[in-house]
C-alpha cells in the first residue's frame, strides 16, 4: 500500500518500503474510503460534506473529495499530499480498534525498533530544533493546536491529531550540558490504523504544524 511518506524520502534515510507514486497512492486509498460505510465513517469522526466529508484534525476541519480526492482546510486552501494521504488512509481504516492508552513509544511498536533511529530524527530531534527548544515556544504551538495539558516531563500535551487518533507530547527542559528532549506516546491500537510509514508521517507533520508550518 501506497503511504504518505513515499511523498517526502531523503536520501540516506531509510523508511519502510514499499514506494508509489502520489497519484496511484491517492487513487487506492480513495478508492477504499468511497467503500466505507456511513456508520465507519461517523464512527471515525467525520461529517458529510457537499461531495464528501469533513474531518477535524487538530485544530482545524479539513473536507475530502470524493470525486477526486482533494483535501482544503477551513478557509478553503489546498492540503499538501502528506497530509491529504494522511486523511485519506484514516478515513479508510476498517474496523473500530479500541485506541488503548498513550503509553508506547514508536520502536515499541512490531517492527518499529528497526525505524527508531530515522524517527527519532525525523520527530523528536526535529521538535527539540524548534517548537520545543523552549517551553513557552512548545506551550503556545500546542495550545494553538488545540492540544490539552497533560501529565509527564517538564511539559506534556494530549493531541487529538484524528478524532480517533491521540498521541502525547512529553517534553523534558535541557541544562547547561544538553538540549532539551521530546517524545511522542502512542495508543496501543496505532498499528491497527495506521501503517508504520504512516505513523512516521503522521508524527513528522505534528511537529511541523508545531514549528508553524501550513496544511
Amino acid at each position: 500500500m501506497a503511504t504518505a511518506g513515499d511523498l517526502r524520502r531523503r536520501p540516506g534515510a531509510p523508511v519502510p518500503p514499499p514506494q508509489h507514486n502520489l497519484q496511484t497512492a491517492t487513487d487506492h486509498a480513495l478508492a477504499r474510503l468511497r467503500e466505507q460505510s456511513a456508520e465507519q465513517m461517523e464512527w471515525l469522526g467525520a461529517a458529510r460534506a457537499a461531495g464528501g466529508w469533513h474531518l477535524p484534525v487538530l485544530e482545524n476541519v479539513l473536507t475530502v473529495d470524493l470525486g477526486n480526492g482533494e483535501c482544503t482546510t477551513r478557509d478553503g486552501r489546498g492540503v499538501r499530499p502528506p497530509w491529504r494521504i494522511l486523511v485519506l488512509h484514516y478515513l479508510g481504516i476498517a474496523g473500530r480498534p479500541v485506541p488503548g492508552d498513550v503509553t508506547g513509544t514508536f520502536a515499541d511498536l512490531p517492527g518499529g525498533r528497526a525505524y527508531a533511529g530515522v524517527y527519532r530524527a525525523r520527530v523528536n530531534e526535529r521538535l527539540c530544533a524548534t517548537a520545543g527548544r523552549e517551553a513557552e515556544t512548545l506551550r503556545r504551538a500546542a495550545l494553538a493546536l488545540g492540544a490539552r495539558p497533560a501529565e509527564g516531563g517538564d511539559l506534556a500535551f494530549d493531541v487529538d491529531v484524528f478524532p480517533r487518533l491521540g498521541v502525547r507530547l512529553v517534553w523534558y527542559a535541557g541544562d547547561e550540558e544538553f538540549g532539551p528532549e521530546a517524545t511522542l506516546l502512542l495508543p496501543a491500537s496505532i498499528g491497527q490504523m495506521l501503517c508504520m510509514e504512516d505513523i512516521v508521517v503522521v508524527s513528522e507533520r505534528l511537529v511541523a504544524r508545531l514549528g508553524g508550518q501550513p496544511f
